[in-house]
Order: structure tokens, then sequence, then C-alpha cells
């Protein structure tokens, strides 16, 4: 088989892996797994919060290495650390020990995040179909939402007879993927032989933030882009224990967090409809309105906030596309992989500060409420994003950035 049809080939496995990828069965149920095991409000949101610091400490230089020694290397490691941290999760009982195994977990996650992205994209450059980028994306979108939908249902039915069951069965799920991930061949991509010699992960760092430094729309994309995936992902997690409270299942919170992801799979797939109506402006606009609008609802009208919810999955499905391929046409394919783990460090800055503050509010006021002061504090913050990527226009093309980069390195 030549090269070629290899990478062709990593697309149609990229659709399986991520389908794996995304089979994540305890999903709609960990937070109420740790609250099983003892586990406070509180306690939850700094155990989350220890899974986004180890993301910030790891995520750049993750994202180096996959960067050098290459992408399929850094996605097998990824799914190997998962397993393990999985176990832990099975096998754990105290707050420490669930801390090492969210540490793992976001390891974990830092090598994927980038790497598996940045191997689609570059596929498809190196056979000249980047064009086409968006809309498979957007189809990957569609089936990793399809299959969070698929999990979170199995999860809440499994976790209903008993926790143990979502865990052991998510477990075998990951080693599936891990097998599906050695599949993949390796995009070729040319790099500096000059620049191979002394320390390559330093350099690799330092002149992807100079990429960044050149191209600043892509550094505010990357910001808005994290903002958004932090709210969702708040909403998302701390719902299940919303839903708890108020007297549901949890075979109907996993009805609930799948009908979400089915709107988030429509959306993902569609999403690049709703750019090409909407274009950048219109869509970051809107994206911010409706995920303002959700919060407010959830904080002010309780017996709508299913209704709310589903809207934060949707937004989450149109972002996730159309940032996805913002993004990636902005900046060299040698520098992607850490760039695009930057992407992922912000999402884990805002998490930090966002995901421990919701449960110490929660704990001390309530949900509803809860939902209303973070729907304050993000205002300000969107329209500060939002004045900024109005005040910087588009740039040149990937490779002329490429070319700055490098006279500054010089």
């Amino acid at each position: 088989m030549n090269i070629n049809n290899k990478l062709k080939r990593n697309i149609s496995i990229s659709y399986v892996y991520s389908f794996l990828l995304q089979l994540n069965i305890t999903s709609a149920i960990w937070v109420l797994y740790l609250a099983f095991k003892g586990m406070s409000l509180a306690e939850i949101g700094f155990l989350e919060a220890i899974y986004h610091i180890t993301g910030l400490l790891f995520e750049l230089p993750t994202g180096a290495i996959a960067d050098i020694y290459g992408k399929k290397f850094s996605v097998i490691a990824g799914r190997i650390v998962s397993v393990i941290a999985c176990i832990l999760m099975i096998t754990s009982s105290g707050f420490w020990i669930f801390a090492i195994a969210f540490t793992l977990s976001s390891a974990a996650m830092n090598l994927n995040s980038g790497s598996a992205e940045a191997l689609v994209y570059d596929s498809l450059k190196e056979v000249g179909e980047e064009n086409n980028y968006k809309r498979i994306w957007g189809n990957l979108a569609f089936v990793m939402s399809i299959a969070q939908g698929i999990a979170v249902l199995l999860g809440g039915i499994l976790a209903d007879e008993k926790f143990l069951y979502a865990y052991v069965f998510g477990t075998i799920i990951k080693i599936l993927a891990l097998i599906v991930a050695f599949s993949f061949s390796e995009p070729p991509i040319e790099k500096d032989k000059e620049k191979q010699q002394g320390n390559v992960l330093i350099h690799q760092l330092i002149t992807s933030l100079k990429v960044l430094k050149v191209r600043k729309i892509v550094f505010y994309l990357i910001l808005f882009s994290s903002l958004i995936g932090s709210l969702q992902a708040t909403v998302y997690f701390y719902s299940q224990k919303y839903f708890s409270d108020m007297g549901y299942s949890k075979t109907t919170i996993a009805i609930i967090c799948a009908l979400g992801s089915l709107i988030e799979a429509i959306s993902s797939k569609n999403a690049y409809k709703f750019e090409k109506l909407f274009k950048l402006k219109g869509t970051l606009i809107s994206i911010s309105v409706l995920n303002i609008l959700a919060l407010t609802g959830m904080a002010f009208m309780q017996h709508l906030s299913i209704v709310f919810f589903v809207l934060t999955s949707m937004t989450g499905g149109l972002a996730f596309s159309i940032f996805s391929d913002y993004i990636n046409a902005r900046i060299p394919s040698e520098y992607r992989s850490t760039i695009l783990s930057f992407d992922s460090l912000c999402f884990s800055a805002f998490m930090i500060g966002v995901f421990p503050l919701f449960g110490l509010i929660a704990q001390k006021r309530g949900f509803t409420v809860t939902f209303g002061i973070i729907a304050l504090l993000y205002i300000p913050v969107i329209i500060y994003l939002l004045l900024k990527l109005r005040k910087h226009k588009e740039d040149n093309s990937g490779a002329i950035v490429k070319e700055r980069v490098l006279e500054v390195s010089d």
C-alpha cells in the first residue's frame, strides 16, 4: 500500500478510533460515582482542578513530543495511560488515590489532544485534500457525539445496577481503542535538520509560541474556544448532580445526557452550514449569546432546565467543529500538535478556575444560584475576547506565517 493510500486510510481508522475514544461509559456518572465514594462537591471540584492542573503542566510538552516523535506514538501512549487511570478509578476509595487517577487520566488526554486531530488534518494535507477537513471533522464530531450519547446511556443503565459494571466495561473499551490506534500511519512532516540538534523540545515550544505571537487571531480564537468549552463541560458534569438532586434516576440522567449528545452530534455535522451562513463574527456572537442564555435559564427556569442543558450541547457541537477548522487552517503543520495542545492548555486554565469555584458555590448556595453567578462571570470575558478578535483581522496563509516565524528565530 503506497503512502497516499495509507494516509487516506487514516481517515477511516479515525472514525473507528474516535467512536471508541468517546464511548466513555463513565462520562455521565463519574460525579455521582465520586459522591457515592464519599467525595463532597468541593472535593469533586478540586479533583477536576487537579485534572486540569496536570493539563497545564503537560499539555505543551506532550504536543511537542507528538510533533517530534510522531502523532501515532503520542496517541498510543495516551491510550495506555488511560487504561491505567481507569483501573485506579475502580480500585480507589480515598481522595489522594482518586487524585492520582485524575492526574493519569489528564496525562492520557494530553497525549491524545491535538495529536489525533493533527493526524487527520496532516493526512488530508499530504494528499491535497485539506479543503475537505471541515466536512470530515464535522463527520468525526458527529460520530464522537453519537458514541458519547450511547456511552452515557449505557453508563447510566449499568450504574443503576452497580457502578463497578460501568467502570469495568469502560476499561475494556479503552483497551479496544488502544488496539485500533496501532493501525494509524504517521503523516510525513518535513523538519529542519539543523533544528533537530540540541534541545528540540524547547525549540519546538518556543517556535510554536512565536507562531501564536505572529498570528494573534489564532491565539484569541483558542481562548474563545477554551472559554466556550469550559462552559459546556462545567454544565455537563455538574448537571449529573443537579438532575440527581431534582429526583431523577441515573438512567433518566443518562437519557438526558444522551439527548444532549445527539443534539451535539447533529450540530457538529451541520456546523459548516451554520458558519457559512453567519461567517466568523456572527458565529462567535451567536454561540456566546446562546450559552449565556442557557446558563441564565438554568438559574431562573428550573422547570425548563433540560431544554437549556440541551442548548449548551448544541452550541458545544457547533463550536467544536467550527473552531477546529478556523484554528487548523491558520497554523503550520510542523507546529500543529503543539499549538493544538496550547488550545487544550487554555481550556484547562479556564476549568481550573471555574470547576472548583462552581463546586464550592453550589455546595453553599445551591445549583440555581451558581448557574446565575457563572453566567455573570462569563459575560465580561466573552465581550473582551470578541473585541480582541474584531481588532485582529485575517492574516496570511500558514506558509507565510512559517516564514515570518523563522525570520524571528534567526
